[in-house]
């Protein structure tokens, strides 16, 4: 019976966009709430309005204690006191927006946008909390609500690099890679050392395969910033793709003295000896990862993938069937496992393996149980 064997490895490679602490934590075009003047006490005659005016003065007081527990990045404190100058005046609308800006330094989003659409009621056009909604909304995941901010607040003329960035994140979350660069390429344009920019405009075109123009931005990032491992670790990426297999190495290894406990790096460097044809090393170097993560299915399968191209079947049995151990719904290690114990000639042990891969929803074991059919027959 003749047929091609398929290997379809799952590698955990960082395609995904760079979002680091940094930039979850850039508030910088948040406008500071302003403190309130206001009259020291004046000579009021008793009459009904006096409790009123001595509730506004009070409410002014603590929303002035608000800004100030801001200003020292004292922000639950903020929260408390702007909460207490809505109690005594609910219609400090200011009150509003300094509370929905604290919250967002605490990461609290979904209250900041509570606060900051009741202070939108009254000042719709306001382009700064028009951003910030957006921007609360991007972090809770509402994405359409974020992209119809960010436009809003484009319209009423306000610019940012961050808000071109986010709308370029989510186009490369939805597969929309062309869309992405198009809006990274605007964050460069407002600020040409946005590096994070660079790197997703980098990762955009090596999902498009084009790895030069993925090489070059990578290249640059790492001219701006060239401490991060991420971006180290991305070229690598982009040069093994492009079969660099040396260069990506390279690139590995920097990202691993940056950062030695970076396994994706090192998961990424055994891929590439991998693919080189250097299985002996490949599986040296999972074993770095499984130090660092000793319940990494993904590793487990891999140095299963070497043990079966070194010929070694029963060794990448037991691979496998670790990384299985670890994630019972591991299509692909259940193919691999099922591949190897064909080639030991155990096909009533392989099509049970390639029927649980079918099972779990992976296309390609369709082929491999129409071999088991035919081997019944």
């Amino acid at each position: 019976m003749n047929r091609k064997i398929l290997f379809f490895a799952l590698f955990c490679l960082t395609f995904s966009y760079a979002i680091a602490q940094e930039t979850k934590t850039d508030t910088s075009q948040i406008i500071i709430p302003i403190k309130i003047g206001f009259e020291g006490e004046a000579a009021i005659s008793d009459t009904s309005s006096t409790l009123i005016v001595a509730e506004d003065q009070q409410a002014n007081i603590a929303y002035n204690d608000g800004v100030q527990f801001y200003q020292q990045n004292q922000f639950s404190a903020s929260v408390q006191s702007f909460s207490r100058a809505l109690e005594l005046n609910p219609n400090m609308t200011k009150a509003y927006y300094g509370r929905g800006t604290s919250y967002i330094q605490q990461q609290d989003y979904q209250k900041a946008l509570d606060d900051l659409t009741k202070y939108s009621a009254q000042f719709p056009n306001d382009a700064n909390v028009v951003y910030l909604k957006g921007y609360c909304a991007y972090y809770l995941e509402q994405n359409e609500n974020a992209v119809t901010f960010f436009n809003k607040a484009l319209d009423l003329g306000f610019e940012d690099v961050n808000m071109h960035y986010f709308m370029g994140v989510m186009k490369f979350k939805e597969d929309k890679f062309e869309e992405a660069i198009s809006h990274f390429n605007k964050a460069i344009s407002v600020d040409p050392n946005h590096f994070y920019s660079f790197n997703d405009r980098g990762s955009a075109n090596r999902m498009l395969e084009k790895y030069d123009d993925a090489i070059a931005d990578y290249y640059r990032a790492i001219e701006i910033n060239g401490d991060m491992a991420l971006l180290y670790n991305n070229l690598g990426s982009a040069k093994r793709l492009k079969k660099d297999f040396d260069g990506a190495i390279l690139a590995y290894d920097k990202a691993i003295s940056i950062d030695s406990e970076y396994h994706y790096a090192i998961n990424n460097k055994a891929i590439a000896l991998y693919e080189s044809g250097k299985y002996d090393e490949a599986i040296e170097v999972f074993r770095d990862v499984l130090k660092l993560k000793k319940d990494y299915a993904y590793a487990y399968n891999n140095i299963g993938l070497c043990y079966y191209k070194l010929k070694d079947f029963e060794s990448a049995i037991e691979a496998f069937s670790t990384a299985i151990s670890m994630d019972s719904e591991y299509a692909y290690a259940y193919i691999h496992r099922g591949s190897a114990k064909e080639m030991l000639r155990n096909m009533e042990g392989a099509c049970e393996d390639w029927k649980k891969a079918k099972e779990l929803g992976l296309d390609v074991a369709e082929e491999y149980c129409s071999v088991c059919i035919e081997y019944k027959k």
